[in-house]
């Protein structure tokens, strides 16, 4: 049975300092039925970020487009890949080299069901000069089905997007990444498929460095955060609300995050409008309230210092 091909889609937008580690990074994975698309999203530095990937000639695929930012140049690579299976790598970011191999092993022992599964891997952290950094983090394992990952990603943490192996289908299915967003874009793609039924199979495996850096693009537009998030909220409500049969289980979980996630304007406000005292009663309300101030406190203090570490 033939091997699947799996595509590396690498966006980059003013990334000349770190691209060509990335690159290589792509380039040397163990498994080697794989293609490198690298999509300039843009660049505004001269020439620099171009010059790098076209050095690397035919040993990648290299496409140039008008900024429109990341979910537009992921798009751009889905409609040109060539392999059944996608995965993101940032220009920043860095793949070891049994990550695709690992994920091709777990495809084949799946068997029929990997057609409907995404993967994820462990992920390190490196700052700017390649040194590990130790933070502490919430890590989960194991076989999820979209219920419980929809619970998950709304109520405890994101995925990490270069974790990912995702068949080239679900992203069909969900319509690519929203382009109208830039900083919640990978999150809101990942519920999608999980209201589009498709489960997850995560491992703690260590086979991607997430670099932390001054020059990071979520740094630099970090105060869509907010806006964003009330805005996937409403959206979100918006389409459970709208199904033949609303599914309570999702209603629920979404108006809990809403606590989570969003300030109290935003809370009060899409609480009302989409009708929570029908699913959520008082108590859970006043008591989802609370521990929403408590956690806004200590992850804004958490960030702050790590910020200052990490600046």
């Amino acid at each position: 049975m033939a091997r699947p091909l799996v595509s590396i889609i690498i966006p980059v937008y003013n990334g000349s300092d770190y691209l060509e580690e990335t690159i290589h990074s792509a380039l040397a994975q163990t498994y080697e039925h794989t293609e490198v698309l690298v999509v300039n999203d843009g660049s505004t530095d001269g020439g620099a970020t171009a010059a790098i990937a076209k050095r690397f000639g035919d040993q990648i695929r290299y496409f140039e487009k008008p900024n429109g930012g990341v979910s537009t140049a992921l798009n751009l690579g889905i409609r040109e890949m060539n392999g059944d299976w996608f995965s993101w790598l940032s220009h920043d970011d860095l793949y070891l080299p049994e990550k695709v191999a690992t994920q091709v092993e777990q495809i084949e022992r799946l068997g029929t069901q990997a057609s409907t599964t995404v993967l994820s891997c462990g992920t390190g952290l490196i700052d700017g000069e390649g040194r590990p950094i130790h933070r502490p983090r919430k890590r989960v394992k194991g076989a999820f089905t979209s219920v419980e990952m929809f619970d998950h990603l709304l109520l405890d943490a994101c995925l990490s997007g270069c974790a990912l192996l995702i068949p080239r289908k679900a992203l069909e299915d969900v319509g690519g990444f929203p382009t109208s967003y830039r900083y919640i874009q990978d999150w809101m793609c990942w519920v999608d498929m999980t209201l589009a039924g498709y489960t997850f199979l995560v491992t703690t495996d260590q086979h991607v460095l997430s670099r932390v850096h001054a020059k990071q693009q979520t740094k630099r537009i970090a105060e869509l955060a907010p806006l964003e998030t009330a805005r996937f909220f409403e959206r979100l409500l918006t389409r459970l609300a709208s199904e033949e049969k609303p599914s309570r289980h999702h209603l629920r979980t979404t108006f809990r995050a809403l606590y989570r996630s969003t300030d109290r304007v935003a809370q009060e406000e899409l609480f009302a409008r989409f009708h929570g005292e029908r699913y959520v009663t008082k108590v859970e309300q006043y008591r989802w309230r609370l521990s929403s101030d408590v956690y806004h406190r200590l992850i804004t203090a958490y960030r702050g210092v790590m910020n200052l570490r990490y600046r």
